[in-house]
C-alpha cells in the first residue's frame, strides 16, 4: 500500500534514536490495528535495525520477540524468500545484541544461537556468520568453544548473510590479538587500515582492537596512535560508548586533558544509554579517568561539564566521584561476569589498580 510505503519513507526525516523510533513504533500500531501482516512484520523490522544502529539495542531486544512470533506462526511469511532473508539478518544482530544485556542468561543465549543456526540450515546459508558471531560472544566466556568457532568460520564460505569482507578480516584480527599473535592480526587488518576495506563500524572497531591489546600490554604510544585515529570517528555516537570507555582508561595514563574533554561531551550520552554493556564499559573508563585526577584537573573538568542533571556529583573531590564510578561499574561487572562465569570484565576494571 502506497500509503505505508510513504510512512516508511517517513521514518528517515525523524533524528536517529528514540524520536525515529517513537514514529516506527506509530506505524507498527497502525499496521497491527488494520491487520496488514506484510507491514506489521517490515515496520518490526525497521524498529529493530533502528535500535541495533543508534546503540541503545534494548529497544531491539524487545521487539524482536514479536517478530519472531510473527515469523514462526504465519507460513506466508517463512515462504517469502525477502522476509525469510530479513529474519535471518535480525537474528544476526540478536545473537550479537543479546550477551549486552547480563538479564539475558546463558541457556537463553545459546538458544538464540541454536534456533539462528537451525535457520540458517533450513535456507541453504552458509554457517559463516554463525560462527563468527557464537566466536565473538564466547571469546569472553570459554575460549577453548571460540577457538574452535573461530576454526570452523574460516572454513565456511561468506554468503549474503554474512558481515562482508571487511568484518571478516576484522574479525580475524579480534581473535588473533585475544590471544597474542599480534602479528597476525596485523595481517589480518591490513587491508581494513589501508582504506580497502569498510563497513558502517570499521576501521574504528578493529582501531579498538588494538588499543584495547596494547593498553593491555602497557605499549600506551601503540595505544595513543590508534586512539588518534580513531576518536573522531567515535565521538558523540551512543553506538561507540564502549570505545569511549576504552580511551578515558588510555587517557588517564597518557593525555588527562583529553580524557577530561571526552568525559565532559559524553557523559549525558551514558545517563540516558539503556545498553548495560556500553554503559559498564564507559564506567570503567570514568572510574580509572577520575582516579587519576588531580584538584587542579578536577577543576577543569567543572568548568566543561555542560550537562543539566548530576552536577553536584562532580562537585565533590576527584576521588568521592571516583568511587561512584566504581560502584556503578562493578554492579554491572558483577552482573556480567556471575552470567558469563569468567571475571574478564573484573579484569578489565582493576586493570589500572598498581598505577594510581
Amino acid at each position: 500500500m502506497q500509503e505505508f510505503k510513504s510512512m516508511e519513507h517517513s521514518f528517515y526525516l525523524f533524528d536517529r534514536g528514540e524520536p525515529r523510533l517513537r514514529r516506527i513504533r506509530e506505524a507498527i500500531t497502525e499496521a497491527d490495528k488494520r491487520n496488514l501482516l506484510e507491514w506489521q512484520f517490515q515496520f518490526r523490522y525497521d524498529y529493530l535495525e533502528e535500535s541495533i544502529f543508534c546503540g541503545d539495542r534494548y529497544y531491539a531486544m524487545i521487539i524482536f520477540p514479536e517478530m519472531l512470533s510473527l515469523y514462526e506462526k504465519y507460513e506466508i511469511l517463512r515462504e517469502d524468500v525477502r522476509t525469510s532473508h530479513d529474519m535471518l539478518i535480525c537474528f544476526k544482530w540478536i545473537v550479537e545484541a543479546a550477551p549486552e544485556f547480563p538479564q539475558i542468561s546463558r541457556a537463553e543465549i545459546d538458544s538464540y544461537f541454536r534456533l539462528f543456526k537451525k535457520m540458517l540450515l533450513e535456507q541453504g546459508k552458509s554457517l559463516s556468520i554463525y560462527y563468527m558471531k557464537h566466536c565473538l560472544f564466547y571469546m569472553k566466556v570459554d575460549t577453548a568453544i571460540a577457538a574452535a568457532d573461530f576454526y570452523r568460520f574460516l572454513e565456511e564460505p561468506l554468503d549474503d548473510i554474512s558481515d562482508g569482507r571487511a568484518l571478516y578480516y576484522d574479525q580475524q584480527a579480534m581473535y588473533y590479538l585475544s590471544i597474542g599473535q599480534e602479528e597476525k592480526a596485523l595481517e589480518a587488518a591490513k587491508l581494513i587500515f589501508a582504506g580497502k576495506l569498510r563497513s558502517n563500524a570499521l576501521p574504528q572497531a578493529t582501531y579498538h582492537d588494538f588499543i584495547r591489546y596494547y593498553l593491555e600490554r602497557e605499549q600506551y604510544p601503540h595505544a595513543v596512535h590508534y586512539a588518534f585515529l580513531t576518536e573522531r570517528r567515535v565521538a558523540c555516537d551512543p553506538y561507540y560508548l564502549d570505545i569511549i570507555g576504552t580511551l578515558l582508561t588510555l587517557y588517564s595514563l597518557t593525555k588527562i586533558p583529553d580524557g577530561v574533554r571526552l568525559f565532559s561531551i559524553h557523559y549525558e550520552l551514558y545517563l540516558t544509554s539503556k545498553n548495560p554493556l556500553m554503559k559498564m564499559l564507559f564506567a570503567i573508563g570514568a572510574y580509572h579517568l577520575f582516579r587519576a585526577l588531580d584538584e587542579e584537573k578536577h577543576l577543569i573538568l567543572l568548568e566543561q561539564l555542560k550537562v543539566a542533571r548530576d552536577v553536584s556529583l562532580f562537585k565533590n573531590r576527584p576521588e568521592v566521584v571516583a568511587e561512584h564510578f566504581y560502584q556503578e561499574a562493578d554492579s554491572a561487572v558483577q552482573k556480567f561476569d556471575n552470567r558469563n562465569g569468567t571475571d574478564y570484565y573484573a579484569r578489565m576494571l582493576h586493570l589500572l589498580d598498581d598505577k594510581f
